[in-house]
């Protein structure tokens, strides 16, 4: 059975996509199907993605442009996004032969068998997905004020998705989304997310959190038993040095092991040997475990553990 999986990218996470796949690749051996939702990754760097045919056969690869003036002229994007996140909105529709189908963002890698999130029984559910838990009782409460939700609603995050495009199509579930867009214009802080959570409202399958484990996880929970790790945080795992040790960046060996499958390797390598560069990360990373252990609704403990730089 082959696995139809969408990423969006434009050319500066080009080398994400590539370790994103890797990371499946590795993993399963099942067919998959990649779409990349191309928001303008050069000709080089796809050939560069496309080389990974040479470690791999179990996948095909489809670049698919997506005109954002077309879609999202009107659309609002805020902080470090660019309209690039509004393109999962659109995979049921321009895909319309597919009937089921994963969302990643390429923040994301996979440690175990893929397959067994797409057989998921949605249960009737157009979608699912996982729920923010770790920031029910923190951040979410304000996302859900703001965005007018059900005080019962999960809120969940929109990096990996499942979805019944199928149904998706019969609902005309991007028309209501887009109603949504422009009701909500002014409040979307985080954009796609708080649509998609405000069209299914009440309304999805709950994933196992294993399956989108983010990293305020790590901070406030021992069970690191998951299949999809989310990159989330200020600080990311391919802007340190693989040779750093700190407790902060989990995984951060994790990432490495597969960026090294790809092409883009030796690049992001060379960008995490400034020392001064690396020495601002290391300072932030206390910042971010306090960070999101605040936003969990957690009071932080203070004593935190030093890392340090071979």
């Amino acid at each position: 059975m082959n696995i139809p999986i969408f990423l969006s990218s434009d050319n500066n996470y080009a080398p994400l996509v590539a370790t994103c796949m890797a990371s499946i690749l590795a993993n399963t051996k099942s067919f998959i199907e990649f779409y990349v939702l191309d928001g303008g990754i050069t000709p080089d760097n796809v050939e560069k993605i496309k080389s990974l045919k040479t470690s791999f056969n179990n996948f095909s690869i489809e670049f698919i442009k997506i005109d954002y003036d077309k879609y999202f002229k009107d659309f609002n994007v805020r902080n470090h996004w660019t309209k690039a996140v509004y393109t999962r909105l659109l995979i049921p529709d321009i895909k319309p032969e597919i009937d089921r189908a994963i969302f990643m963002d390429v923040d994301v890698i996979v440690t175990g068998d893929i397959n067994e999130l797409f057989k998921v029984n949605l249960e009737g559910h157009t979608l699912a997905a996982a729920w923010e838990k770790w920031a029910e009782h923190g951040i979410n409460l304000k996302h859900k004020i703001r965005m007018e939700l059900s005080g019962t609603h999960k809120y969940f995050n929109a990096g990996v998705l499942l979805l019944d495009c199928k149904k998706w199509r019969n609902n005309n579930t991007l028309e209501k989304l887009f109603s949504i867009a422009n009701k909500y214009k002014d409040r979307l802080d985080l954009q796609d997310q708080d649509m998609l959570n405000k069209c299914f409202d009440n309304n999805y399958k709950v994933l196992p959190e294993k399956y989108n484990y983010l990293t305020p996880y790590f901070y406030i929970e021992t069970n690191h038993n998951y299949i999809i790790r989310h990159l989330v945080g200020y600080v990311r795992p391919w802007q340190l040095n693989q040779n750093i040790k700190t407790d902060l960046m989990p995984n951060l060996k994790e990432f490495w092991h597969y960026a090294k499958m790809t092409p883009f390797y030796e690049e992001l390598d060379a960008k995490t040997h400034d020392k001064k560069q690396q020495l601002k990360y290391l300072r932030h990373l206390p910042l971010v475990k306090i960070s999101m252990l605040s936003q969990s609704g957690i009071k932080p403990d203070m004593q935190m553990k030093e890392v340090n730089h071979d």
